[in-house]
C-alpha cells in the first residue's frame, strides 16, 4: 500500500511542477509578445507621423501659423491648410495618449520625437486659441497633446 500512496505523491508533485511550468511559460510569452506589440503599435505610429499629409501639416503649423490673425486667415481663406494642421495637431493629441496610456515606451517616443514634439506644441499656441476658442465643458481640447506638449516643451526651452 505505501507503494501506491508514494507513487500516488509522485504523479502529483509532477502534475504541480508541469503545471508551474506551463503557467512560467505562459507569463514570459506574454510579456514577450506585449514588448512586440508596443514596439509594433510604436513603428506604426512613427511610420504616420512621418506621411508626407502630417509633414506638410506640421510644416504650415509652423511657418503659416504663427499668429492669431494668421490662424484666423487661414481658416476663412484657405480652410484646406486649416484642416491639414488640424489633423497633424490631432495627430500629435494621438500620440500623447499612446504615451500616456502607455501603449508605446515613452523613452522611446521622447528619444525620437521628443524635441519636434515640444517645438510643435509650442508653434501650436495660436493655432489652439482659435481651434479651441468656445469649446464648453470642462476638459480643453487635445488634453494629450497639452500634458505631454507642456512636458516636452519645457526641454525644447531650457
Amino acid at each position: 500500500m505505501k507503494d501506491v500512496g508514494t507513487a500516488s505523491q509522485v504523479s502529483s508533485l509532477i502534475s504541480v511542477f508541469i503545471s508551474l511550468t506551463a503557467l512560467t511559460i505562459a507569463g514570459l510569452t506574454y510579456r514577450d509578445r506585449r514588448k512586440q506589440d508596443r514596439r509594433d503599435l510604436f513603428l506604426k505610429l512613427h511610420e504616420r507621423m512621418v506621411d508626407s499629409d502630417l509633414q506638410r501639416g506640421r510644416r504650415l503649423l509652423f511657418t503659416r501659423a504663427q499668429s492669431v490673425a494668421d490662424v484666423n486667415r487661414l481658416r476663412a481663406e484657405e480652410p484646406e491648410v486649416f484642416d491639414q494642421i488640424n489633423r497633424a495637431v490631432a495627430m500629435l493629441d494621438i500620440a500623447g495618449m499612446y504615451v500616456a496610456k502607455n501603449y508605446i515606451n515613452k523613452d522611446d517616443f521622447v528619444a525620437e520625437w521628443g524635441s519636434a514634439y515640444g517645438r510643435a506644441w509650442i508653434a501650436a499656441q495660436p493655432f489652439l486659441e482659435v481651434r479651441l476658442a468656445g469649446l464648453g465643458g470642462g476638459t480643453p481640447g487635445w488634453p494629450y497633446f497639452r500634458g505631454l506638449g507642456t512636458e516636452l516643451a519645457a526641454s525644447c526651452e531650457g
